[in-house]
């Protein structure tokens, strides 16, 4: 049998070179010559090692697993998809999977948790989008579903009255139904549902906003009446209604206005 003749240290701190009969044989981590004790004069059988070898590969995935998730929390399917990328074997793969979940390192529950409670606190996105998000990290549907159920209703309200105020403030320059539409839409797109929008919505302050709409209104008035001066007479004043009323203004308000244009 092949005896281990020396064992030399790579420039790669915690690698190491074995030598076997006088000649370079494999490279080893220094957890692999921990485990298979590994040490000068050790006589060593072919199947010795090729288990050294397969325990080396194994050790790989370990590492390469490890320093990935030493960067921030990773799903079982983020872990797993790295490893793949890194060409090593399946079987390595899945020991060092099973390895990590029995060390805690990997738990897609505790994982969606913290997911769902950053996103939280360092985003303005809703239950759906993180939802979304989850799936494509390869977390299961019930995974997410228990995740999101342990935040109450009431944070997830207050998250999506941030989100609708900064929309209001945005649109304030539009028609209240106008802005209405964009407030709904901003929020369906930041992953809140319709029950959750309604809930928001009604939450929100609009004290002002008969007067901003007048307001409003007058200013959208004189624009299209002047932007349709090639128009004259009644389809002048038709095209300038239209125009208003695409733009989410009420109908008798309008008329209001353009009957002081005409004047």
């Amino acid at each position: 049998m092949p005896v281990i003749t020396k064992i030399t240290t790579q420039k790669r701190q915690g690698r190491y070179n074995v030598f076997l009969d006088g000649q370079y044989a494999f490279p080893v981590s220094e957890s692999t010559l921990i485990e298979f004790q590994l040490m000068k004069g050790q006589e060593l059988s072919d199947e010795e090692v090729a288990a050294i070898k397969a325990g080396e590969v194994t050790a790989m995935a370990n590492t390469t697993a490890l320093n990935y998730l030493s960067y921030q929390p990773r799903s079982v399917h983020e872990v797993v998809t790295h490893l793949r990328e890194a060409d090593l074997p399946e079987e390595a793969i899945q020991t060092a999977i099973q390895r990590l979940k029995d060390l805690n390192y990997l738990d897609d529950a505790q994982f969606a948790r913290l997911y769902v409670n950053d996103r939280r606190h360092i985003g303005d996105k809703g239950p759906r989008v993180i939802a979304q998000k989850l799936r494509e990290k390869g977390v299961s549907a019930n995974t997410i579903e228990d995740a999101l159920a342990e935040v109450p209703d009431a944070e997830w309200l207050e998250l999506g009255r941030s989100v609708a105020i900064k929309l209001q403030r945005h649109n304030r320059q539009r028609s209240h139904q106008e802005s209405l539409n964009r407030i709904r839409q901003g929020l369906a797109q930041k992953g809140f549902n319709a029950d959750y929008s309604s809930a928001i919505m009604a939450q929100l302050d609009w004290d002002d906003e008969e007067d901003n709409e007048m307001a409003l209104l007058k200013q959208q008035a004189e624009k299209q009446w002047r932007l349709k001066r090639r128009y004259t007479g009644n389809e002048r004043k038709q095209k300038v209604k239209q125009a208003l009323y695409r733009k989410g203004f009420a109908l008798d308000q309008i008329d209001a206005v353009l009957n002081e244009l005409e004047e």
